[in-house]
């Protein structure tokens, strides 16, 4: 879990003023947290940890469905056992 601490913290004004020093920032040292008088308000991050988080929301999302179609016979999954029993794998 990212913990917001000084070196990740930043500031709307910081946003505002410092836009293209922060983006460098964020893409070398990962992300950070905007906050707004004293209060979160954002967590910015570099497109490609973005694209990461999704990826692995997607393949958590995956597992979790594969799981319940396994359990359960009438929704038309196998398990990987049967599935690898069918093609001889």
């Amino acid at each position: 879990m990212l913990i917001p601490t000084a070196k990740n913290t930043k500031t709307i004004t910081d946003l505002r003023e410092k836009a293209v020093e922060l983006l460098d920032q964020i893409q070398k040292s990962g992300p950070a947290f905007i906050f707004q008088h004293s209060k979160p308000r954002a967590v910015m991050l570099s497109i490609e940890e973005y694209a990461n988080m999704l990826e692995m929301l997607e393949d958590y999302f995956d597992s979790l469905k594969a799981k319940e179609l396994e359990e359960d016979p009438q929704k038309g999954g196998i398990s990987l056992a049967q599935l690898a029993r069918k093609y001889h794998l």
